[in-house]
C-alpha cells in the first residue's frame, strides 16, 4: 500500500514541476507577443526616425509619430519600457485625433511631434509608443512602435535568453519562500510514505521548516502588498483561491504539527495531506497572478 502510495505521489508531484517549468511566466492564456493578447489590425504606427537615435546627455531629441486608425489616439505609455527616464512633450496622456497636438487634419490619422529630454546618465534607453481604439476601454486594440535612443554612444545591450527565462520565473517572493515550504512539505511526505518509522523525526522538522516558511510568506506578502490589491484585479479569479488555500493549508498545518507532537499519527497524516494538497494548490494559482499589462 504504501508503494503504491508513493508511486502516485511521485507522479503528482513530478507532473507539478512539468507545469510549473512550462508555465512559469505566469501568464496563461496572454502568451508572450504582442498579437496574442492584442489585435493590431486596422491600426498603423510608424517614426519619421531610422534606427537608434545618438543623442547626449539630458539634450532635446525631436521625432515624429505617424498612426492610422478609426477612433484613433496616440500615447507615450507611462511606466512602460524607460519612458519615465524621459521628459516628454507634448503628453505622456492620449493624444486624440484632431486634437490640439494632431499635425494631421485628416480624418482617422494622426501625427505628433514629440519633443523629448534625455537621461542625465548613459545608456541605451526605449521609448514605447501606441497607437489604438480609443472606445474599446483598457483592452484596447493597437499597433505600437519603440525608439530607440542611445544617449552617450554606449552599446546596444545584448539579451541573454535563458536570463531571461528564468527572470520571469523567479521574480516572485512567494517562489522564494513558497518553493522551499513545499519542497520540504513534500520531502518530509515522501520518506514518511518510504519509511515512518524511520523518518519521522525528519518529517517533523521538514514539515516544521515548512509551516515556518509559509508563516513569513504571508507575514511578507501583507506588509509587501497594499491592502486594495488583495481584493481587486481582473485577477481575483486566481487571487482569492490562492489566499484561501494557503490559509487552510497554514492551519491544517498547524492541526497536522499538534497531533504529530502527540503522536496520533493517523490523523497528523490526513491533516498532512491536506496541507500538502492546499499549498500546492495555492503555489499554481500564485502563478497565475501578476500577469503585465502589455505583453508583446
Amino acid at each position: 500500500m504504501k508503494k503504491k502510495a508513493l508511486i502516485i505521489f511521485l507522479s503528482i508531484f513530478s507532473l507539478m514541476i512539468a507545469f510549473a517549468a512550462f508555465n512559469g511566466t505566469a501568464r496563461p492564456g496572454y502568451g508572450e507577443n504582442h498579437s496574442a493578447c492584442h489585435d493590431s489590425a486596422g491600426y498603423t504606427i510608424e517614426t519619421n526616425v531610422a534606427g537608434d537615435i545618438l543623442a547626449t546627455n539630458s539634450s532635446n531629441v525631436v521625432f515624429n509619430i505617424t498612426a492610422t486608425g478609426t477612433n484613433l489616439f496616440v500615447q507615450v505609455i507611462p511606466a512602460a519600457e524607460d519612458n519615465d527616464l524621459f521628459v516628454i512633450s507634448p503628453s505622456t496622456n492620449r493624444i486624440n485625433d484632431s486634437s490640439i497636438n494632431d499635425l494631421d487634419p485628416t480624418a482617422n490619422s494622426i501625427i505628433v511631434e514629440f519633443n523629448v529630454i534625455t537621461p542625465a546618465t548613459d545608456g541605451y534607453y526605449t521609448i514605447f509608443i501606441i497607437a489604438g481604439d480609443d472606445t474599446t476601454g483598457s483592452a484596447i486594440d493597437f499597433a505600437y512602435h519603440r525608439i530607440i535612443i542611445n544617449v552617450g554612444d554606449v552599446q546596444a545591450p545584448v539579451e541573454d535568453p535563458i536570463a531571461k527565462i528564468f527572470s520571469a520565473i523567479f521574480d516572485h517572493l512567494g517562489f522564494y519562500l513558497g518553493m522551499p515550504a513545499l519542497i520540504f512539505l513534500s520531502l518530509g511526505t515522501v520518506l514518511v510514505l518510504v519509511d515512518e518509522n524511520k523518518f519521522v523525526k525528519s518529517h517533523g522538522f521538514l514539515a516544521g521548516a515548512s509551516w515556518i516558511l509559509t508563516v513569513i510568506n504571508v507575514t511578507a506578502a501583507f506588509i509587501k502588498i497594499e491592502p486594495q490589491a488583495w481584493l481587486l484585479g481582473y485577477e481575483l479569479i486566481y487571487h482569492i483561491p490562492h489566499i484561501i488555500l494557503g490559509a487552510v493549508g497554514l492551519v491544517t498545518g498547524f492541526i497536522s504539527m499538534l497531533f504529530g507532537i502527540a503522536a496520533e499519527r493517523r490523523p497528523a497524516r490526513l491533516w498532512g495531506y491536506i496541507t500538502l494538497i492546499c499549498w500546492w494548490a495555492a503555489f499554481f494559482t500564485g502563478y497565475l497572478l501578476k500577469p503585465n499589462l502589455f505583453i508583446f
